[in-house]
């Protein structure tokens, strides 16, 4: 196939199953609000989210906190002693003790613990789930990455095609005469510079393969074969999306959930001003006699509490103000990323896609009409693919961007 036929193939329509043809530079070259397709990252996601051993190790930990913190509330283990006493100059003279002792809170602080303990729970919970987020976000921007590489690839190819054929082309024309080594030398370096390329988007591609698959316990993932990214959402004003993803801040919400845990925890230490109780039952026995009675005891709590409410309300105070400092950050992180998806997408409507598609078309009638040498034909044609790779690395950050955005909702 010669370049002029590569090039009336490159603007035929190519049917993609039974669904409307699109123009191969134009798939590759699609800009981000007309990439409908079916979403691919979503399962690979779900795959590594059940597989990853970081998250799985985390689930653990939680489990373990949740019956940790469970475990503050039981009852006291009951207290079994036993005395046996003998006068070693009387023999028959033996009498022996047995007590069993039940100790317990007052019944309130039981109920004030049982709050606090949901609310701990609630926290380890919340910590997961930013663990969680952030292996996720991690997993999503690999896979982003893999889709970029992939549409760069597919123009690297393009531009490798055309290189292949001037390289050939300069190579017979140098036998016939028609062209000088200087020519001919330079097509080998062109093509030289695209395969290099070509080869560290190779790299590149199985680079973040690799982490992905380690990110899923090296469990099989299908390729990310895709060039077309799922669709993203349109951004609304900086006010709607502050009032709509704030609230999903997955560490706002953990910061949330440890000052309410925080807080609650002062009634709780509060409550270990009271006395604690002591039921139980007593039996002494002699040669000629037993007894049996009740045994009620408690502790008054003078110094095991002493500076405990006061710690707790420090660490409660300390909570709040990391909320707000959280508070502050994620904010402030909300609009720098709400601005750079903006900068990134004026940035890619200032690339006339149309304008590009058109030049490419009019670049192949050049050369078939003898308007172009093939060398400028090439020079031309490769300044073109530059400027597609530039839109694909913009369009690559772009998607990154929006992923860390609506990171939350993952």
């Amino acid at each position: 196939m010669n370049i002029y036929e590569l090039i009336q193939r490159l603007f035929t329509p190519l049917h993609i199953g039974r669904g409307t043809g699109v123009g191969l530079f134009s798939l590759m070259l699609a800009t981000v609000s007309m990439a409908q397709t079916a979403d691919p990252i979503t399962p690979i996601l779900g795959q590594i989210e059940q597989n990853n051993r970081r998250l799985q190790a985390a689930r653990e930990a939680l489990k373990a906190d949740v019956l940790e913190i469970k475990a503050t509330n039981n009852l006291d283990n009951p207290e079994v002693n036993y005395a046996h006493l003998f006068n070693s100059d009387r023999a028959s003279q033996q009498q022996s003790e047995l007590t069993v002792v039940q100790g317990f809170d007052f019944p309130t602080a039981y109920a004030a613990r049982s709050k606090a303990n949901k609310l701990e729970a609630h926290a380890a919970e919340s910590s997961y789930m930013v663990e969680r987020r952030e292996v996720l976000l991690q997993a999503k921007q690999l896979c982003l990455d893999l889709i970029g590489l992939n549409r760069e690839a597919n123009l690297l190819h393009l531009l490798q095609h055309h290189a292949d054929s001037l390289a050939h082309l300069c190579d017979t024309r140098l036998q016939s005469g028609d062209a000088t080594a200087l020519e001919a030398n330079r097509a080998k370096l062109d093509l030289m510079a695209i395969r290099t390329e070509l080869a560290d988007n190779a790299a590149a591609h199985r680079a973040a393969l690799q982490q992905l698959l380690a990110m899923n316990a090296n469990v099989y993932i299908d390729r990310m074969v895709t060039d077309v990214y799922p669709a993203t959402p349109t951004l609304p004003d900086y006010e709607t999306l502050c009032d709509e993803l704030l609230p999903q801040n997955k560490e706002l919400q953990q910061a949330d959930a440890v000052t309410r845990a925080a807080q609650k925890q002062v009634t709780v230490d509060k409550q270990g001003w009271l006395p604690r109780l002591q039921l139980g039952y007593r039996r002494n026995t002699a040669p000629t006699e037993q007894f049996n009675g009740f045994v009620v005891g408690g502790s008054l709590p003078l110094f095991a509490n002493r500076s405990k409410v006061k710690a707790s309300q420090a660490r409660a105070l300390s909570a709040q103000l990391f909320k707000e400092d959280i508070t502050l950050t994620a904010e402030a992180t909300l609009q720098a990323l709400y601005n750079e998806a903006h900068s990134l997408r004026e940035a890619m409507n200032a690339y006339d896609l149309p304008l590009m598609h058109q030049s490419f078309t009019l670049l192949g009638k050049a050369l078939a009409g003898g308007q172009l040498t093939w060398h400028e034909y090439f020079v031309e044609m490769e300044s073109l693919v530059r400027r597609g790779q530039s839109y694909i690395q913009l369009e690559n950050r772009y998607q990154k961007v929006i992923a860390a955005l609506y990171a939350d909702k993952l």
